[in-house]
């Protein structure tokens, strides 16, 4: 065989192994993409915030990429902002945080972009895992395809791609009907259910879990969601209400919703064949908390889509006409400082000059029936017309 040929079979052979060990040198062992909902919302940055605290807590090994999506259904937006590659954390928390939010959430041309950036030879997959990580911020997908369309639109590209790709789903502040859409989403490509958060410590703590770095991946984080978590017993020690012969109440049921929220019904005299009232506990700061328990309950900070879900009612915060020892609140925000002051003062007085009836303090008083109570503040007034109520003293 002649010189040349031999030559040119070695250099070949060299150039092969050559390039065949850079590819494995270059090829990562783990690629993530950060899908982010950039439709418009007026707290964005909690959201690049957890993406930039998410992208910083994974391994300088892994290869990050950030796609953002949002747009109109006509012109879906969808752009890849930063395209993968190791050791550029800082990079992706930077342009999330560089992202101008705006227009209708479109999050099904996002993943099908997603998975579409896989499908290309480079930048190199990761060998052992690929996979998306996608935030829901304004809303799930405002396009409106049925989840049937939705599935058979995601196989097509994932077949296309030809790589198994791993969705992780996370919905921030999310209504419940958006809850659900994300969910139909969640399921078409064969991911868990969607991890819900409503706070941007509770988005950080969640981003950081799911996009665990690659020397964990093994022994993934499984965080149980917080309504896993509760139950009668965790919810009784919590605040043993009592009522005027200091009995304990019973909690004997309850519902957990968002993650965040539950009611549950208590038992205040099960020998005399049951009061019951609603009980409102919160969990926050990594724990449940009680927070109020009363027969008309405050709106306070739970969403209306909650009382929807609960079917329950609740009635307007309550104003605080007065501090101090002497404190008046106008607890269904119906009554007005001025009357209500008045009411309370003139029922103080009642009090103070033995004009009251039994143990409860009883009295009335034109419109007002005033009485001790068991639970909320100390002393209440409820007007006979619309059932407005007075608190008085502190809880």
């Amino acid at each position: 065989m002649k010189r040349w040929l031999l030559a040119g079979i070695a250099v070949v052979a060299v150039l092969g192994l050559t390039f065949g060990g850079v590819v494995v040198l270059l090829t990562p062992d783990h690629r993530t993409t950060f899908l982010v909902d950039a439709s418009e919302s007026p707290d964005f940055g909690e959201v690049a915030d957890a993406v930039g605290a998410a992208a910083s807590n994974m391994s300088a090994d892994d290869s990050l990429a950030l796609r953002r999506f949002g747009g109109t259904c006509d012109s879906p937006d969808t752009a890849e902002l930063v395209t993968p590659g190791t050791g550029q954390a800082g990079k992706i928390g930077d342009s999330a945080r560089a992202i101008t939010p705006g227009g209708k959430a479109t999050l099904l041309s996002g993943i099908l972009a997603a998975i579409d950036d896989f499908a290309r030879t480079y930048p190199f997959r990761g060998s052992a895992t690929n996979r998306v990580v996608v935030i829901a911020r304004g809303g799930a997908d405002a396009c409106g395809k049925n989840a049937d369309e939705v599935r058979t639109i995601i196989k097509q590209h994932t077949d296309k791609a030809g790589v198994k790709i791993d969705f992780r789903f996370v919905g921030h502040r999310l209504t419940s009907e958006h809850v659900k859409v994300l969910g139909e989403i969640a399921a078409a490509t064969g991911a868990q259910e969607p991890h819900l958060t409503m706070t941007s410590g509770e988005l950080v703590t969640t981003m950081k879990e799911i996009s665990v770095p690659a020397d964990l991946v093994a022994q993934e984080l499984k965080t149980p969601k917080a309504c896993e978590t509760v139950t009668l017993e965790v919810l009784q020690a919590l605040h043993q209400v009592k009522d005027n012969e200091q009995r304990p109440a019973r909690l004997t049921e309850f519902d957990c919703q968002q993650d965040r929220y539950v009611l549950a019904q208590a038992d205040i005299a099960p020998s005399l064949g049951g009061i019951s009232f609603p009980v409102l506990f919160e969990f926050k700061d990594q724990a449940w908390h009680f927070v109020e328990a009363h027969y008309e309950m405050l709106c306070g900070d739970v969403p209306p889509e909650v009382w929807k879900e609960w079917g329950a009612g609740c009635v307007p915060n309550s104003v605080v006409c007065r501090e101090g020892e002497a404190k008046v609140t106008d607890v269904s925000a119906r009554t007005g400082c001025a009357a209500a002051i008045e009411v309370a003062d003139r029922y103080q007085a009642a009090i103070d000059a033995g004009q009251t009836n039994g143990e409860n303090l009883s009295w009335i008083s034109g419109e007002w029936a005033c009485s001790r109570q068991a639970l909320g503040p100390p002393l209440q007034c409820t007007s006979t017309n619309n059932g407005a109520e007075i608190g008085i003293g502190t809880t």
